[in-house]
């Protein structure tokens, strides 16, 4: 099987072919169990496409626009040596060496689902059963996912951290069918070589046919290629003669896997301590997002199970100066409002939450994203900003409860009072701010702002009435949120 030929995507339909998505109006629908292997899936595809059509951006607004047919297809195909993407070689390098290898069972490469000794690992599934046995066809999006994705703390000490960094989120514009979603993820090679200003020497063969060796990995020296499916580990499984239906996809398949073979790298991206302290440089892959720091660059990740990113969402599409920090925004945000694309588009927000080697929480969301982001963005700023003010006249409202006043009461309960009300906040405000953004297009900036004022206000006096309600009857608790709430009902003068 070869994945630039041959179908080996699934999808509502069966199985069909990179070219088939392309080349064709089908309104195919990705068929995976778990979100983040959706995810996965529209990231290796639309690097597949890059590859594929090596597009400068005039070309690539012209694919939008106009479409791809399968002779434009097959002759792009023919320019490139297609033999690297046959399945037994894809993202499976070999070690230079005979060297231990570590054996895993096929679960572990769907992050969260604990594989390590450490103490604090944490699964998204009760059993690890839930994945048991995956046909080949899954295996090399998974394998994608290891080394884009998952942080190499899950697997311990044999674990290896790849060039996004552990538990970076994503953003890729979601358009309206599959094909346009690929199309407006493919990166145009010539605007990256202006975002990226490369150096000589620069290496752009996939690492399963060069190999990276030594302590320090250069990202200076990394091609867009080579950096779109850079490799953490060198990877190899075994396809079994024994039917399955896989749990991944659910599709039935005269082949399983069930187990894969593993050795990390020696050496270090810039995305770790050890490689930034010995100056490998920041890849900036296309697709992330990153926070530009005193002491060096970092993938915006997700902070916590509790973090939204609603709240960062104006960074993610333009960027942010913030104290100490800048949000740079994915060149690949950053590449579709230069190609001034018309037509409804949406951000699709992805990602591991990740901490140590635990993963207690998947992000996915979808945001309506202005059709001109150059003309319009500062609408969806508004909205967003909007609900960061209500977040804080919610949490000042809470302010009384630390009076020292109240004496007898356990900081930790009184702090727990207002942590869970905040938290109840920001998972709310979610649903509330992506509703109003479908309207960014169609309402004056003057109207969105009052209509996010009033959702948010009032989400936020609801969830502050429940919290009064529970301690009605506690006089010291109640009296210090009575004095509080006229905070959330002070309007802007």
């Amino acid at each position: 099987m070869n994945l630039l030929k041959d179908p080996f995507i699934s999808t509502t339909e069966g199985k069909v072919s990179l070219k088939d998505i392309l080349t064709t109006d089908n309104d195919y629908q990705l068929q995976y169990f778990f979100d983040e292997t959706q995810l996965a899936m529209l990231q290796m595809l639309a690097s597949l496409t890059t590859v594929v059509l090596n597009p400068k951006i005039a070309e690539l607004k012209g694919y939008l626009a106009n479409g791809l047919t399968p002779e434009q297809y097959d002759q792009a195909l023919d320019k490139i040596e297609s033999n690297w993407f046959e399945d037994d070689c894809f993202m499976q390098s070999k070690p230079a060496m005979e060297v231990k290898k570590f054996t895993a069972q096929i679960c572990n490469l769907v992050s969260g689902i604990e594989s390590s000794g450490t103490g604090n690992a944490s699964g998204l599934f009760s059993e690890m059963l839930n994945v048991d046995k995956i046909c080949p066809d899954c295996f090399h999006v998974l394998n994608y996912n290891l080394h884009m994705n998952i942080k190499g703390d899950c697997f311990g000490s044999s674990g290896a951290t790849g060039i996004r960094g552990g538990g970076s989120l994503a953003t890729l514009i979601s358009g309206g069918t599959l094909k346009a979603t690929l199309l407006a993820n493919t990166v145009a090679v010539d605007y990256f070589t202006e975002k990226t200003q490369p150096v000589r020497g620069i290496e752009n063969r996939f690492m399963w046919d060069k190999p990276l060796t030594g302590d320090i990995y250069s990202a200076s020296k990394i091609g867009l290629e080579r950096g779109l499916f850079a490799l953490a580990y060198h990877i190899s499984f075994q396809a079994k003669a024994e039917s399955c239906v896989c749990d991944l996809c659910g599709i039935e398949s005269d082949k399983s896997v069930t187990h894969f073979d593993r050795i990390k790298y020696t050496g270090s991206y810039g995305s770790t301590k050890k490689g930034r302290d010995g100056g490998a440089g920041w890849w900036l892959h296309p697709y992330t997002p990153i926070n530009m720091k005193d002491d060096g660059v970092y993938a915006v990740c997700a902070r916590d199970q509790h973090w939204q990113s609603w709240q960062e969402l104006s960074s993610f599409i333009v960027g942010k100066e913030l104290e100490k920090t800048s949000f740079v925004q994915a060149p690949i945000v950053s590449q579709f409002s230069k190609l001034n694309i018309s037509g409804q588009h949406n951000l699709l927000i992805g990602g591991n939450i990740a901490n140590q080697a635990s993963i207690v929480g998947r992000i996915y969301d979808l945001y309506s994203m202005p059709a001109s982001l150059n003309k319009h963005v500062g609408r969806l700023s508004i909205v967003v900003e909007e609900g960061v003010e209500q977040k804080s006249k919610l949490s000042a409202a809470f302010k009384p409860l630390s009076s020292k006043t109240h004496v007898g009461y356990d900081k930790n309960f009184v702090g727990g009072i207002k942590e869970q009300a905040m938290q109840r906040f920001t998972a709310n405000a979610q649903q509330i701010i992506q509703q109003i953004l479908l309207d960014v297009d169609r309402k004056e900036a003057a109207q969105l702002r009052r209509e996010a004022m009033l959702a948010l206000n009032l989400e936020a006096k609801v969830i502050f009435k429940s919290v009064q309600s529970k301690y009605q009857h506690d006089l010291p608790l109640f009296k210090a949120l009575v004095k509080g709430e006229h905070v959330l009902y002070k309007t802007k003068a």
